[in-house]
């Protein structure tokens, strides 16, 4: 009955020490840091990052595609770049021109709601 009972919280120690001896891997920014991807328009379309694992040394190329956001009638306005809080939206020439954050407290009520735009447009100049 001993062997019965030790042996789970012995599995459970294992699971916990090999938990906590992985270390996060430390990527590095390579070069210049981001490199911006344009399609055939000119309008910036995504970003290409290159990384390099600090224990190893390895490189590796993220690339992040940016998602059209369109007017009503259909016009590509500007691209929305994923972030974990929500999206940055960003305008044809890849500057950041706004935020746009996923609420949830709304999504009972109103389940195709993309969250709370805030969209700055610079103060034009004479």
């Amino acid at each position: 009955m001993k062997n019965k009972l030790s042996l789970p919280s012995l599995v459970a120690l294992s699971l916990v020490t090999a938990a906590c001896s992985t270390s996060p891997v430390e990527y590095k920014y390579v070069g210049s840091g981001r490199e911006l991807i344009k399609n055939a328009d000119g309008h910036v379309v995504g970003q290409k990052e290159m990384l390099r694992n600090a224990e190893t040394g390895d490189q590796y190329e993220h690339v992040t595609y940016f998602t059209p956001r369109r007017d009503a009638a259909g016009k590509v306005v500007g691209y929305e770049e994923p972030q974990p809080p929500g999206v940055v939206v960003r305008d044809l020439q890849g500057k950041r021109i706004g935020v746009r954050y996923s609420d949830l407290r709304s999504r009972g009520t109103n389940p195709r709601n993309d969250g709370v735009t805030v969209i700055v447009n610079p103060a034009k100049t004479e």
